[in-house]
């Protein structure tokens, strides 16, 4: 079954993309101002905007660019997701990016729901709906431009969207303050979880990362902040966390410095659910 989506989704990768942008004439504000004001018209609403760029300047130097990271509220499309497959809290829910990379443009996008959500086994009538509501409110700012995949993954490799551990006896809200404990402990910055469903997302953000990754490829802002989850199942917690390297599929990424950082990031992501006690688990194991 898995070899079977994985071609599916390589065939849609002719086609599709990770995310979608638009290229929007205007400064930084009046450009976030007009997202909001989009959004709210196809009934979408944003619970937190971070600006990244800020934080990563402060931490690591000059030399990056603004960079926003407006997270959405959870609505019914992300949490059919969640509860019909918890590894699509690593994309939910969605966020929509908003940089200066490229001179005289604000660039805004995000997930490229007609790719991930079949790839996560997840499209329905529900994640359609969002899908729909993204490409709309992007729609009112500019022409849609898709980014697609350079590569992608191979389907004998085994590599899952998320990597996932089981911890037998424990309710996902210890796991999740345990979790929680652990990044902070290495370092990075945390913004309140959130409810997806029966899923608890945590969003956790460690500027050095955010610096080589947006750096090399912009457009991976849809998959930030760097997401983990937790929810309870008959078998104890079940924990889990974005696969990093699923990253090195978009354009520019592969023998670029933000393979070595995405190695390192899966190290740390590792650690850190292994720190809960867990045992890795596959699903269907």
């Amino acid at each position: 079954m898995k070899k079977a989506l994985w071609t599916l989704v390589s065939l849609l990768g002719l086609a599709l993309a990770q995310s979608v942008q638009v290229e929007v004439k205007g400064d930084l504000d009046a450009v976030l101002d007009r997202l909001t004001a989009a959004l709210r018209a196809v009934g979408l609403e944003v619970d937190r905007n971070l600006n990244l760029g800020e934080q990563v300047r402060q931490v690591t130097g000059p030399g990056f660019p603004d960079y926003r990271l407006l997270v959405l509220k959870p609505e019914e499309g992300s949490a059919a997701a969640a509860a019909k497959n918890p590894m699509a809290a690593i994309v939910l829910p969605p966020t929509l990016y908003v940089h200066t990379a490229k001179p005289g443009v604000v660039t805004v996008g995000t997930l490229d729901g007609r790719l991930l959500f079949p790839m996560l086994q997840v499209w329905t009538p529900e994640t359609e709906r969002l899908t729909w509501r993204l490409e709309a409110a992007l729609g009112r700012l500019g022409v849609l431009k898709r980014i697609p995949p350079a590569i992608m993954p191979d389907p004998a490799s085994g590599m899952m969207p998320a990597i996932l551990y089981q911890v037998p006896g424990m309710k996902a809200e210890e796991a999740v303050l345990l979790i929680e404990s652990e990044l902070t402990s290495r370092g990075l910055n945390l913004t309140p979880n959130l409810k997806v469903g029966p899923v608890t997302v945590i969003m956790p953000c460690k500027s050095e990362w955010a610096r080589i990754m947006f750096l090399t490829q912009p457009a991976g802002g849809f998959a930030a902040p760097c997401r983990f989850f937790a929810l309870d199942t008959p078998q104890g917690a079940l924990v889990g966390a974005i696969e990093p390297m699923l990253m090195t599929i978009m354009p520019g990424v592969m023998n670029s410095p933000a393979v070595a950082m995405l190695q390192e990031a899966k190290r740390v992501i590792t650690e850190v659910l292994e720190a809960t006690g867990g045992v890795p688990y596959r699903p269907g194991q």
